[in-house]
């Protein structure tokens, strides 16, 4: 069971660090103008007076800049808590409403029943807990101050790794996953936590919405820019409409996957997310009803 708690999900912390930035434009703003008033009583003082009007022009539009991104990120912090509570409210009405009736009823239920209600609440609180992760992921990337530790990795040992666990998933729903790998040993500055998670979201993304006897293609080739990941299925596809916004946080073409999998729609944004902070590309191809194509290049540097 991952270990999550709300006090990890730290939804104020960029907030926080816009408003010290704030001030801090503030003061030396006003530094500034007082400085300008003092130059302006002494007549051989216009070079400095000219100085000292350029930067508060200057502190000017930063000042408009970080009202701005205070703006933005308590946007960002209302929405995400709007959705946490969206999403968690339904899976904590059926725990509490399945354990309601088991109190009152417990001793006239037979073991067959007692043990569909516990699974129902045990979906439930996994479903509850897997979306707290999500969130909690989503936004220790998007902080301000997080900072990418990369290494000199094997990428080829790395995705075998894997498309090792994933061929197993894929074989539970009767999925084919083919694998073309180079032979040789690639090498890339990478996080490992990190994009292995973003590899993973959208190979999940892949298996979600892909139909029984299916094909997932997983190809990794050279390019001269860098290392192309490829990820194509078969399944449902995306319409050109949904396509433009599939990277969008919360975005969701389908609420629920092919095996009735509830989707929040931050899978992919994470993945992006992280792709970028790799200074790598994300893009996507999808046709609907034969299946979707994703794209990552990480470059060599």
């Amino acid at each position: 069971m991952p270990n999550i708690s709300l006090k990890n999900i730290k939804l104020n912390g960029c907030l926080h660090e816009f408003h010290h930035k704030y001030l801090k434009v503030i003061i030396l703003k006003l530094y500034l103008r007082k400085n300008l008033i003092l130059a302006k009583t002494d007549k051989n003082s216009e070079k400095h007076i000219q100085e000292l009007e350029e930067k508060i022009i200057d502190l000017s539009f930063k000042l408009k800049g970080k009202t701005n991104d205070i703006k933005l990120a308590e946007e960002t912090t209302t929405k995400l808590l709007g959705k946490l509570t969206h999403n968690l409210k339904n899976p904590i009405g059926v725990i509490f409403s399945f354990s309601e009736m088991m109190l009152e009823d417990l001793e006239y239920y037979s073991k067959e029943k007692l043990e569909k209600h516990i699974q129902i609440i045990k979906n439930s609180a996994s479903f509850s807990l897997a979306l707290l992760d999500t969130i909690s992921k989503y936004s220790r990337i998007q902080a301000s101050n997080f900072t990418l530790k990369s290494q000199r990795l094997n990428y080829t040992e790395l995705v075998s790794g894997i498309l090792a666990e994933f061929k197993l998933k894929a074989s539970e729903k009767n999925i084919d996953a083919t694998i073309n790998l180079p032979e040789k040993d690639l090498f890339l500055m990478l996080n490992k936590d990190e994009i292995s998670q973003a590899l993973n979201a959208v190979l999940n993304n892949a298996l979600r919405y892909s139909n029984e006897n299916s094909t997932i293609t997983f190809t990794v080739s050279e390019k001269k820019n860098g290392i192309e990941t490829t990820i194509s299925d078969q399944g449902i596809g995306i319409s050109e409409t949904d396509l433009a916004h599939v990277f969008e946080e919360f975005y969701v073409v389908n609420t629920y996957s092919e095996d009735k999998q509830k989707c929040v729609g931050l899978g992919l944004a994470i993945a992006k997310k992280i792709v970028e902070l790799h200074e790598g590309e994300i893009s996507a191809k999808s046709t609907l009803e034969k299946g979707s194509s994703f794209n990552i290049i990480l470059p060599y540097n």
